[in-house]
C-alpha cells in the first residue's frame, strides 16, 4: 500500500523545489513567468498533441470516463453554483469558489500517470483530458462571464468563442483527437518533434506549478477556500469511484480515473480569475490549499484504490 505513496512524492518534490528556486530568486527576473508561458503555449499542447494522436478512443472506454468524470464535474459544478447561492457569497469570490471545485491540475495528472504507468498510462490520460478539459473550459468560462452579469446573448458566445480558440489546450487536443479517429494517425516528423518537446513538459511544469505557488495568500478567505476544497477534494473523488465501481473498471483504466478525480485544482485558475473578474486572491489561497493537501490525499487514495483495482 505505501509502495504507491512513496513513488509519488518525487513528483511533490519538484513542487517544493519549484517553490524553493521562485522564494529565493533564482534564476531571477521574469524568469518563472516566462516558463509558465513555455509550459501553457508549447510544451503541454506537444504533449496532448503527442499523446492523443495515439489514445486509444473506444466507444466503451471514452463512455465510462464520461460518465464518471462529466457525471462528477455537472454534480459538483452545480453543488458549488447552489452552495454560492444559498450562501449569499459575493459573484466575484463565488467565481473562484467555483473554479476551486471543478478545474484539474492536468500537469500533476499527467505526471502521476507517466511516473506510475508509464506509456499506458499517458495514453489513458490523454483520453481523460480530452474528455474532461474542453467542458471545464467552458463551464469556467461560461459562469465567471455570468458572474459578471454578461452572460446570455452575444457578448457571452463571443467571449466562449475567443477563449476556445486561443487556448492551446483545447486546440492540441482537437487536433491530436482528429488525427487519431479520422484514421490518419501520427504525422511523421511532427508526431516525433511533439514527442521531443513533450518530453520536457512534466518536470517543467511541476517547477513551474510549485513556483506559482502563494503560501502567503493561505489565511485569505478561509472559508471560502475550505468550502471549495471540501467540493474538490472530497466530493469529486467520492463520485468519480462510484462511477468507477458502476462501470466495472479494472486496473490501470480504473487507476487513472483515481488520478483524476484526487488531483487539485488548476493554477490556470488564477490568470482566468484575473482576466474574468473573479477574486484572484482567493483563487489563489485554493489552488495553494488544495496542492498542499494533495500531497497527503492523492498518494493516499491511490493506495486505497490499488488495494480495490488493481
Amino acid at each position: 500500500m505505501w509502495e504507491i505513496s512513496l513513488s509519488v512524492m518525487p513528483i511533490f518534490l519538484l513542487l517544493v523545489l519549484g517553490n524553493l528556486l521562485r522564494r529565493n530568486g533564482f534564476p531571477g527576473g521574469d524568469f518563472w513567468h516566462h516558463a509558465d508561458r513555455m509550459v501553457y503555449w508549447v510544451l503541454f499542447p506537444a504533449l496532448l498533441f503527442f499523446n492523443t494522436t495515439t489514445a486509444p478512443f473506444k466507444d466503451d472506454l471514452v463512455g465510462s470516463y464520461a460518465l464518471a468524470l462529466l457525471g462528477a464535474l455537472v454534480i459538483t459544478g452545480l453543488l458549488s453554483l447552489l452552495t454560492v447561492r444559498l450562501l449569499k457569497i459575493d459573484p466575484r469570490i463565488g467565481g473562484s469558489v467555483f473554479q476551486g471545485a471543478v478545474r484539474h491540475n492536468t500537469f500533476i495528472a499527467f505526471a502521476v500517470a507517466d511516473y506510475l504507468f508509464g506509456p499506458q498510462g499517458l495514453l489513458l490520460a490523454a483520453v481523460a483530458t480530452a474528455v474532461l478539459v474542453p467542458p471545464t473550459n467552458l463551464f469556467c468560462i461560461t459562469v465567471l462571464v455570468g458572474y459578471q452579469g454578461k452572460i446570455g446573448g452575444h457578448s457571452l458566445k463571443r467571449r466562449l468563442a475567443q477563449e476556445i480558440l486561443r487556448n492551446p489546450l483545447l486546440i492540441a487536443i482537437g487536433l491530436g483527437a482528429f488525427l487519431n479517429l479520422s484514421g490518419i494517425g501520427p504525422l511523421p516528423i511532427i508526431n516525433n518533434f511533439a514527442g521531443l518537446l513533450s518530453k520536457a513538459a512534466l518536470p517543467f511544469a511541476l517547477l513551474c506549478v510549485g513556483a506559482g505557488l502563494q503560501i502567503r495568500s493561505i489565511h485569505t478567505g478561509a472559508g471560502y477556500v475550505a468550502l471549495s476544497t471540501v467540493i474538490k477534494l472530497v466530493i469529486f473523488p467520492l463520485i468519480v469511484a462510484g462511477a468507477v465501481i458502476l462501470t466495472g473498471l479494472e486496473g490501470v483504466t480504473a487507476m487513472i480515473l483515481i488520478v483524476y478525480g484526487t488531483i487539485p485544482t488548476a493554477s490556470s485558475g488564477y490568470a482566468l480569475a484575473k482576466l474574468l473578474g473573479a477574486d484572484a486572491e482567493v483563487m489563489a489561497g485554493i489552488i495553494t490549499i488544495q496542492t498542499l493537501i494533495s500531497m497527503v490525499t492523492l498518494p493516499l487514495s491511490l493506495s486505497l484504490a490499488a488495494a480495490y483495482f488493481m
